[in-house]
């Protein structure tokens, strides 16, 4: 490599003497690290959030944490088993993915006892999604089987929006969007299409509210005037609450009040009022400024698998950076009341085993494309 090249990572940092590739600020073990910031904090609010649950179900204090634990394993496991197994495979790991995350909604919704699965379907409906799409991708750029791949993934897209939102809440409606629209940057659509996205989505949005306006109630009612106060959503007006008690350093772990029965669900969709009651702005800081690293990230290294021509990596990485970092801003705008869509949980920090599995999975399938990613000079690119 030149000695005036840039270097691996740093692609606006000129080095007098040659980096090794792997180095700088934005490199894979960056991204490792805040990773596990973020893993280990959500160990840490979980802990805390659901210890008062935990005993009165007459567990111990920390199963569910330790329950987050086994999913991480898990998920790691899965990531090292993915990393090595062919392409070939991996790329249709969604026909196994979609229909199962598809059962397990449908079970939530036939089931109130198992309602605990509409979560868990949605974090799966949407990483299969992301399969689908990128294993459409290499099809379309090559001008390969152009239309079938389209024909498969528009009744599907539009499928999943639907049933996951009604199934799940909307703001999973809104992680699909994003992704959908994300994803299509890298096939390249004409504005035109994914203007008409767009506008499909809103149609069905507003098809949704009429046919069940439950799913925007919890917001209007907190946010609009009525004139029974039984109609306002209770967990968002105490979360607020909590987040307001918060301030700058927070009242100390462990010692949030809202979580002690006052919040119906302070380890799962609710679980971002005791972060910021125990932690304050400190945490809040450390929480987003680890997303805002691991987004730079994964937007760099789609950028250079553009450039190499890998668009499957591409689509791959957006789509995973997409998924992990967009529902936490989803979650906590909706817990402060600033947004409508309701239904996702905070990654990484909620309870729910299966999704901790699957986004533990989603982030060494990242890493292992950031780490790819930086294997490569610029002279090579």
């Amino acid at each position: 490599m030149n000695v005036n090249s840039v270097s691996a990572y740093d692609d606006y940092a000129y080095e007098i003497e040659p980096k090794k590739s792997g180095e700088g600020f934005f490199s894979p073990f960056t991204f490792l690290c805040f990773a596990l910031i973020l893993i280990l904090f959500g160990f840490l609010v979980l802990l805390s959030s659901s210890m008062d649950e935990a005993i009165l179900s007459g567990r111990p204090f920390w199963s569910r944490m330790g329950d987050h634990v086994v999913a991480s394993l898990i998920g790691i496991l899965l990531g090292v088993g993915y990393r090595f197994t062919p392409e070939k495979i991996t790329s249709m790991l969604h026909v196994v993915t979609l229909p199962l995350s598809w059962t397990l909604m449908a079970l939530s919704i036939c089931f109130p006892q198992l309602s605990f699965l509409a979560v868990p379907g949605a974090v799966l409906n949407v990483f299969s999604t992301i399969f689908l799409m990128c294993w459409a991708v290499p099809f379309v750029k090559a001008r390969e089987r152009r239309g079938f791949p389209l024909l498969a993934i528009i009744p599907i897209a539009v499928f999943s929006l639907v049933f996951t939102a009604y199934a799940s809440g909307l703001g999973w409606f809104l992680i699909l969007m994003v992704l959908i629209l994300s994803i299509s940057t890298v096939f390249n659509a004409r504005k035109g299409y994914r203007f008409f996205f767009v506008l499909a989505g809103l149609v069905i949005l507003l098809l949704l509210l009429m046919y069940s306006p439950s799913l925007f109630s919890d917001f209007s009612y907190s946010i609009f005037p009525v004139n029974d106060p039984s109609l306002y959503s209770s967990d968002l007006l105490y979360s607020r609450m909590a987040i307001t008690d918060g301030g700058i350093l927070g009242t100390g772990i462990g010692k949030g009040l809202y979580k002690l029965g006052i919040l119906s669900d302070p380890s799962g969709e609710y679980i971002f009022a005791t972060l910021f009651e125990e932690t304050g702005i400190l945490g809040l800081s450390l929480l987003l400024f680890s997303l805002l690293v691991i987004m730079i990230v994964g937007i760099r290294t789609q950028n250079r698998a553009l450039r190499r021509g890998e668009y499957r990596d591409a689509a791959l990485s957006i789509g995973l950076t997409v998924a992990l970092v967009i529902p936490f801003f989803g979650n906590i705008l909706h817990t402060m009341g600033l947004n409508p869509f309701g239904g996702l949980y905070l990654p990484f920090f909620s309870y729910s085993p299966i999704s901790q599995t699957i986004y533990v999975f989603s982030s060494v399938i990242l890493y292992c494309l950031i780490y790819k990613g930086g294997r490569y000079s610029d002279e090579e690119e």
